[in-house]
């Protein structure tokens, strides 16, 4: 290996750290304004609306091609919008209503299970024993996780919520691999946010979606003090949104979807320390262990690509985001 492409790769990994531990900022910032008196739907569509208004400015500056992507997948995009960028934020911060945040994260992280079983089911293409053995795995996880033996360990109202996030991440993977085949990321991330902002805005004009921002809420707390909700709102649009995706586009460019979509595990360790560290949150240890499997069950999907579809990144990297050659659809993580 050349020195040159050494640096690349060691660059890829860093830049892959920093969009994991970006997007794991998330969920504390996000719960901390909801508990602040703020709706999951309000915290949604400042962070949609703040992150598509920077990243049309990056569009407008860049111009990857905008138009033309629209007019070859304009109801991928607008789907992807609606699924990918709005459903699964609304859905996973209600989650953390009910909760602890790497908890409800975990619920999502079931979305490239889902996959592999839509591939299965839709598709006709079976998994391989390696990609099947990590969806038992994290099945197996997920009882551990909600305790379904104690009949009531977690609120069913958040569990709800976290599985339909699994659902739209697991939405997000099917229409990015579509989207992707003649779109490019950072089009894809810009015109999602933009899409995602208007059916939040939409909803919540005509009532079906509560919209409640509110600057004179209880005081927004995070590792004990008073943050307040102007620096917690920048930071969850700023750092959590932009640069999560930001890195991870660059990031994948460097080290491809598998080894980026491995890291971006990391994704879940860093929104369980920061739930630690300035919620207070801390899961136990039976959780931990669903966890572990849940996490292991995502890594094993994740290993071997089983379909190649396309020859060009197709979506921001992060939890969220990306997928290069060769892979399917499970590969990515929004």
């Amino acid at each position: 290996m050349s020195t040159a492409v050494r640096a690349s790769s060691s660059a890829g990994l860093v830049l892959a750290v920093v969009s994991a531990v970006s997007f794991g900022t998330s969920g504390p910032l996000a719960k901390a304004l909801i508990d602040a008196g703020w709706s999951s739907a309000g915290a949604v569509l400042v962070r949609v609306g703040g992150s598509a208004f920077v990243l049309l400015i990056v569009l407008a500056v860049l111009r990857p091609g905008v138009l033309a992507a629209l007019r070859a997948d304009a109801p991928a995009l607008l789907l992807y919008g609606v699924l990918a960028m709005a459903g699964v934020q609304v859905a996973f911060f209600n989650a953390v209503r009910y909760m602890p945040v790497s908890i409800a994260l975990l619920l999502e992280y079931l979305g490239p299970v889902l996959v592999v079983a839509w591939v299965w089911v839709v598709r006709r293409q079976p998994p391989g024993t390696r990609t099947l053995a990590g969806g038992v795995i994290a099945l197996v996880g997920l009882s551990f996780v909600v305790e379904i033996w104690t009949g009531g360990g977690l609120d069913p109202v958040g569990v709800a919520w976290g599985l339909v996030a699994a659902v739209c991440q697991a939405s997000y993977f099917l229409l990015a691999d579509r989207a992707g085949s003649s779109t490019p990321p950072l089009v894809l991330a810009g015109v999602g946010m933009t899409v995602g902002t208007v059916v939040v805005a939409v909803l919540g004009t005509v009532g079906l979606l509560p919209l409640v921002v509110d600057p004179a809420a209880a005081p927004v707390v995070l590792a004990g003090a008073d943050l307040g909700w102007p620096l917690a709102a920048t930071l969850l649009v700023l750092v959590s949104t932009v640069v999560a995706y930001l890195t991870g586009i660059a990031a994948i460019s460097r080290i491809g979807a598998a080894r980026g979509s491995l890291v971006a595990l990391l994704e879940v360790v860093a929104s369980a320390l920061g739930s630690w560290l300035l919620l207070g949150e801390v899961p136990g240890a039976v959780q931990l262990f669903g966890g572990v499997l849940i996490l292991t069950g995502v890594a094993l999907t994740r290993g071997r690509p089983a379909a190649p579809r396309s020859t060009r990144p197709i979506s921001p990297a992060g939890p969220r985001d990306d997928a290069p050659p060769p892979r399917d659809v499970s590969e990515a993580s929004p």
